[in-house]
């Protein structure tokens, strides 16, 4: 599934496009979701492109993330969903690495790790590796939200069940994988680089958006009542995470690294990761990418 919006550029949606068009393993279908008007140049190589692999779902009007997913997700024919940006890039093995873990059938959601690049995809500036194994999982999750959202593979099933995708802005996944654990199902990580995420500055602005402090109150909540937290613990959280946004730009992006940067631990995968960029894979061919045509 593949949102994307107008703020997207058009190479970036097509190299995040083509990128799953040329999986090892490719996907039976690939949904996008059009939130909203999105720039000529996406319509473009959208159009014709529809078919029996491909359906396009447009929104009149940007509804925001939590919208856009569950159309997504109303629309696919298949019960396990891959997540991806728009603006991302999959590394080219990632479906055939997650799909042994997935189709195990113990997971209702499956992520992995990432690197985070600026500007162009060679630039890597840190990798991103949450915990593993779903006990760390359950533990990490009282704390902060326990896979990357843009790795993830979900049973779409489970997701129903627990209620679907909620309304909390930058945090509707958080909520997701809460709600799961909460409701007794699992979830895994593994420790492959599976995606290349595009980190702009931007990404900084989100983090320090001054909409987020009611919507981590809502989320601190949604962990009391779900019996994740106790209630001093959801202050505490709530306190820190509000001081971390206050933080400088500098510090703040200092402390991120600290937090989230395990380069050590994943020194191979970023030396893989470097050599698909240097020799290429049909992912990043600037011919159109024709394999999902209907």
């Amino acid at each position: 599934m593949l949102p994307v919006y107008i703020g997207v550029e058009t190479d970036e949606f097509t190299r995040a496009f083509r990128s799953i068009a040329h999986q090892t393993a490719p996907p039976d279908e690939v949904v996008v979701v059009c939130d909203g008007p999105v720039r000529s140049g996406i319509d473009e190589f959208l159009s014709g492109r529809e078919g029996p692999r491909l359906t396009v779902v447009r929104l009149e009007e940007n509804r925001g993330a939590s919208y856009a997913i569950r159309a997504g997700i109303d629309a696919a024919r298949n019960r396990w969903i891959a997540r991806h940006d728009a603006d991302d890039i999959m590394m080219p093995d990632r479906l055939e690495k997650q799909w042994p873990v997935v189709e195990s059938g113990e997971y209702a959601a499956v992520g992995g790790a990432i690197c985070e690049f600026v500007d162009t995809p060679g630039n890597i500036v840190r990798v991103r590796r949450l915990p593993a194994e779903p006990e760390q999982i359950e533990k990490y999750v009282t704390i902060n939200s326990p896979l990357n959202n843009p790795t993830v593979i979900i049973d779409s099933d489970a997701a129903r069940a627990v209620g679907g995708i909620r309304d909390i802005l930058f945090m509707e996944d958080y909520d997701l994988w809460a709600r799961l654990i909460a409701a007794g199902y699992r979830l895994r990580s593994i420790d492959e680089v599976l995606t290349l995420q595009h980190a702009p500055e931007s990404m900084f602005d989100r983090r320090t958006d001054p909409r987020l402090a009611s919507a981590e109150k809502v989320m601190q909540k949604n962990l009391v009542e779900l019996g994740l937290v106790s209630r001093p613990r959801a202050v505490a959280n709530y306190a820190a995470r509000q001081l971390f946004r206050k933080l400088p730009r500098p510090l703040l992006k200092a402390v991120y690294a600290k937090l989230f940067d395990n380069p050590g631990a994943l020194d191979e995968p970023i030396s893989e990761v470097r050599r698909w960029l240097e020799t290429g894979w049909p992912g990043f061919s600037p011919e159109p990418a024709d394999s999902l045509r209907g």
